[in-house]
């Protein structure tokens, strides 16, 4: 069996979709005659922790965890949240406050390519030694943080071993480094992007609009979408309220970004024009979601809805979610050019079966993957969604509200994903 080296700096207990993609990998390629050696980071800096994850690691899987040096402690401490996880997106927000903003600014115009750098004599000490005992025949990082693709652009130059690089997001081009970051800050990271992956044997990303936002070669990148895995699916979930409650659900971070307010204003004017009661539907947000925004729902919804807000689920509890609810909502980065954004969770929402009512670009590549499987909608923003809450409401109530056919959807399973990147390991 050949072996690979795979340089992620988020692995379990982190928790996130970033984790899912490297960790299932991890889990399938044995299958397709690849062994992973996984180097990442001990106690790193994580938005969110999932310490159920650590069950799902391979046994006897190599694991190496090396130290690193971060400047989080001293951001926390600027920031007042010391003892707090860094939130998802941070960097994303648009109203941060000074502190914020300020620390937002040093991190984007002085950390090139980001925060997470100081690892990199750590992740080379260990991975040089990695190579010289296990000799791998490749190495594979996957970003965010890009970090990890100059560990292995020099692991790679040092040992003389192919190296791939996988994007999970854009480098240079990240959305929210536009029109936040300096000019001068802005070509030296692009300059690095180019530098960087111009060394690679191959790119891997996950949509073809990303591919776009990467500066490689486009005869050298590979589209590899995030997925579901099968075996997360092996429960037989069932509604607890059987169908006497519309249960809509959103799982996953909430912040200003991803704030449609006037749906939920039609939310709150469907249910009083349906007069349906409060006892008969029910909201559940699940993530991370910013105080003033739960609030704010609050105050427009809960004397008229069931509003339930569970805070971050680990994986097992949100799939459950998923498949216990009517209805799934999705809401997209309100970001221009940002059309090849596809949340991990979408293909999860799509194994689910359940109906999935987007807010975000209506002509992005989440509403064309939505068309394609028959699976839901997605609405511009300001588009009104009385009409098609009303019509999704009265398909429910008959029983008739569905999702994906799962034989449609099998390509997007975890295991059919793993066999394309061993085939892309095998080409180089």
């Amino acid at each position: 069996m050949k072996r690979v080296l795979i340089i992620t700096y988020y692995w379990p207990p982190a928790g996130g979709p970033g984790v899912q993609r490297v960790l299932k990998f991890a889990k399938y390629l044995p299958g397709y005659g690849w062994e992973p050696l996984i180097l990442t980071v001990k106690d790193g800096e994580y938005p969110a922790r999932d310490v159920s994850l650590l069950d799902e690691v391979p046994q006897n899987l190599p694991l190496f965890r090396t130290r690193t040096r971060e400047p989080f402690t001293l951001y926390k401490k600027w920031t007042g949240k010391s003892g707090e996880a860094i939130p998802v997106a941070v960097l994303a927000q648009k109203k941060p406050g000074l502190r914020n903003a300020l620390a937002a600014y040093v991190r984007m115009n002085l950390f090139i390519p980001d925060a997470k750098k100081g690892w990199i004599p750590f992740a080379l000490r260990e991975g040089s030694r990695i190579i010289e005992q296990y000799r791998p025949e490749l190495i594979f990082s996957s970003s965010p943080p890009p970090t990890v693709h100059l560990i292995a652009k020099k692991l790679s130059a040092r040992s003389g071993i192919p190296w791939i690089a996988d994007l999970r997001d854009p480098w240079s081009n990240i959305h929210y480094y536009k029109d936040r970051r300096s000019a001068c800050a802005q070509r030296l990271d692009a300059r690095l992007e180019r530098r960087t992956l111009g060394k690679a044997a191959k790119i891997t990303t996950v949509s073809r609009h990303f591919a776009s936002l990467i500066l490689s070669d486009p005869a050298d990148t590979h589209i590899i979408p995030n997925g579901f895995d099968e075996h997360d699916f092996a429960f037989p979930y069932a509604a607890p309220s059987g169908n006497a409650v519309f249960t809509i659900a959103y799982i996953g971070g909430l912040n200003e970004n991803r704030f449609y307010p006037e749906f939920f204003h039609d939310l709150g004017d469907f249910i009083t024009e349906q007069g349906i009661r409060r006892e008969e539907i029910r909201l559940i947000l699940a993530g991370q979601i910013q105080e003033n925004l739960r609030k704010r729902i609050a105050a427009q919804l809960d004397k008229i809805l069931t509003l339930d807000c569970r805070g971050y689920l680990h994986h097992a509890d949100a799939v459950s979610l998923m498949c216990t609810s009517g209805l799934l909502l999705l809401f997209m980065e309100k970001v221009s050019d940002y059309k090849g954004h596809i949340p991990g969770k979408l293909f999860e929402y799509l194994r689910s079966g359940k109906y999935i009512l987007g807010l975000g670009e209506p002509d992005g590549e989440v509403s064309r993957i939505l068309n394609e499987e028959s699976a839901g909608k997605v609405l511009a923003p300001g588009a009104g969604s009385k009409a098609i809450l009303k019509e999704l409401y009265l398909q429910w109530k008959a029983k008739e509200l569905r999702g994906a056919d799962r034989g449609g959807i099998i390509k997007y399973s975890r295991e059919k994903l793993t066999q394309i990147l061993s085939e892309v390991f095998n080409s180089v």
